[in-house]
């Protein structure tokens, strides 16, 4: 049987293969990078049993393969035993034109998308910010980062945040649209800024954005500019 294991959960995608391999009841696995075998080789090893008359169960990371001409593995692995494992394994994810997904019928393959879930919540993250919670504030904005959320994004949202709690500070029509969970947290957000630290924050979170578009603040420091500005209005 052979598996197509993807996605950039690598340690995920690790406990799968060996999880398959216990339920198999095999204790050895071997494995191999493409870059280093050819596929006459990898059909050889497919078609070896062990001394006690075991199919093999193959790991083949293809990781490294780039450019290289696959096709002739696809050849081979259309001929390979069905009672052996083969697990075909990238670290990250494949897309639809990598042509082993595209051969997963010819091959008969079975395919598992192993993806990292977000660690972060942009509005977790937001809220710190404007119940003035430094360290909060930080510790969400790491996660944002190692999810790789755009500062400009992130930014946009603070936008958004300010404007929330601005409709909570006078009243605004829109504040009153709001479902009731937001409101609240708007009114207890707002009693943080007086009417006055808002119109400020709303002009310097201007000045920040169009000094950011002139490449005048570094894209790097455009976030924790910003949620200092905000922390000591």
């Amino acid at each position: 049987m052979i598996y197509i294991v993807h996605g950039d959960d690598v340690s995920k995608s690790r406990l799968l293969i060996q999880n398959q391999q216990k339920k198999m009841g095999l204790e050895s696995r071997l494995e191999l990078k493409i870059s280093e075998i050819t596929p006459t080789q990898l059909l050889e090893k497919s078609c070896s049993r062990d001394l006690f008359g075991n199919p093999p169960f193959i790991v083949l990371d293809i990781s490294d393969a780039g450019r290289m001409d696959l096709f002739s593995f696809i050849e081979k692995m259309e001929k390979i035993p069905k009672d052996t494992t083969l697990i075909i394994l990238s670290e990250k994810e494949l897309p639809k034109s990598n042509i082993f997904i595209k051969n997963i019928k010819n091959l008969k393959a079975k395919l598992n998308l192993n993806e990292i879930a977000p660690q972060s919540n942009i509005f977790n993250f937001v809220d710190a910010v404007f119940y003035k919670q430094r360290e909060k504030a930080y510790q969400e904005l790491s996660k944002l980062l190692k999810d790789d959320v755009s500062p400009f994004e992130i930014f946009s949202m603070l936008n958004y945040g300010l404007r929330t709690v601005a409709s909570a500070k006078f009243e605004s029509p829109s504040y009153q649209k709001k479902s009731d969970f937001v409101k609240r947290k708007a009114y207890s957000q707002s009693k943080l800024f007086s009417k006055e630290q808002i119109a400020e924050l709303f002009e310097k979170l201007r000045k920040i954005d169009m000094e950011s578009k002139l490449s005048e603040i570094d894209e790097d420091l455009l976030i924790p500019t910003t949620i200092e500005t905000v922390l000591n209005s």
